[in-house]
């Protein structure tokens, strides 16, 4: 008999629950409710993927896996955020499989000729201007070191929403963003026209809120 005195007091401390216990999941897509803070990269859920031409055959796809990100955000002046990316680019992963083949050709392209890794460890991205846009959709400028070399890139941005994680209290966000550059620009123009100069970065990721 006191099975239903027991289901109503838990439907009842659920419905008082604060905020805090609000489901996982996004909760708005409003920048104006991310709240002000610095947020980190949740690297699980985070991609980077490249595209370019091969021999006008396809447009082929890789990844860089190692990756990570911050930013720091006040909805009051959201045009001031600062954002900052860097790259592993010896961990370009062809997806070609974990065989001798696969590994051989991920290395070839992290090497001599192509993206020098050993030579050129880093790619970093540090945001100079934020263009808020409709506040779904804006872009972000930036200079972009790769290879060497730093130029100005601009990233069409797409706000996802801002919610809860799994653990109570916390704070998640996401964003999709993607440009187009030259890879010549930034001395990697080994066997284009053959294989595209145009690389398409296509990016994935969820912050937290530290």
């Amino acid at each position: 008999m006191a099975r239903p005195f027991a289901y109503a007091a838990l439907a009842a401390a659920l419905l008082s629950a604060p905020a805090a216990m609000a489901a996982p999941g996004v909760s708005s897509t409003k920048p104006a409710d991310l709240p002000a803070g610095n947020y980190v990269l949740d690297k699980t859920h985070a991609s980077l993927t490249a595209k370019l031409s091969h021999m006008g055959f396809s447009g082929y796809t890789l990844r860089f896996t190692k990756l990570d990100a911050s930013f720091s955000y006040d909805p009051k002046t959201p045009e001031a955020a600062k954002i900052s990316v860097t790259v592993d680019p010896a961990s370009i992963d062809t997806a070609t499989g974990g065989d001798a083949f696969g590994l051989k050709f991920n290395k070839e392209l992290a090497g001599d000729g192509w993206l020098e890794a050993a030579k050129y460890p880093t790619i970093t991205f540090v945001s100079t201007k934020v263009d808020v846009g409709d506040g779904h959709k804006g872009k972000v400028t930036g200079d972009l070191t790769f290879h060497g070399v730093t130029k100005p890139v601009v990233l069409d941005v797409t706000f996802n929403g801002v919610g809860s994680g799994f653990a109570p209290g916390s704070v998640k966000t996401g964003f999709s963003a993607s440009t187009t550059i030259k890879r010549s620009e930034f001395g990697v123009g080994k066997y284009v026209p053959l294989v595209g100069d145009d690389v398409t970065l296509n990016v994935e990721v969820e912050f937290d809120r530290k």
